[in-house]
């Protein structure tokens, strides 16, 4: 009878502690401050992608003017990394096809360096056709956007004029 009362009362208390213990973690839930939700990247090009860009065609047209080629080169990468930023935000996974292909291209022969089969090369051609396509298209929409804001500028500064 005694093991039995202890037994009923041990039980009783381990419910008893177990619903404190579950009552302290809903209040600590509760009371929890959350961070704020993360603002995802636009799929188009964001404001300092544009202001990037349009500082690289001046660096661009700078380096031809002056034949110093190490500027233009740079440019030109900078140029190439832009829009392939910008795509891998809007079709993240024809991204990821295009860089598994970029490294198969680079590997040599197949067995080389990734396992990529040989069927796999008429999709790679395929794929950077697409990924060619999206990022030529990607680059005339910054120029358009830039000689845009170009434009706006030199009307606005045309009417400030007395």
């Amino acid at each position: 009878m005694i093991k039995s009362v202890l037994i009923r009362t041990t039980g009783r208390a381990a419910v008893a502690a177990a619903c404190a213990l579950l009552a302290a973690c809903a209040l600590l839930a509760a009371c929890a401050s959350y961070p704020a939700p993360v603002q995802a990247i636009p799929p188009g090009p964001t404001p300092d992608e544009l202001a990037d860009y349009a500082a690289v065609q001046t660096q661009y047209r700078i380096g031809l003017a002056t034949g110093n080629d190490d500027a233009v080169a740079e440019a030109n990468e900078t140029f190439r990394q832009i829009p392939r930023e910008i795509f891998s935000r809007q079709d993240p996974a024809t991204f990821e096809a295009e860089v598994v292909c970029e490294r198969y291209r680079v590997s040599g022969t197949p067995g080389t360096g990734l396992n990529v089969p040989i069927s796999f090369e008429p999709q790679c051609e395929s794929i950077a056709l697409r990924y060619n396509r999206a990022t030529a298209a990607i680059r005339q929409d910054l120029d358009q956007r830039i000689a845009a804001a170009d434009f706006a500028t030199i009307a606005q500064a045309g009417t400030a004029r007395p």
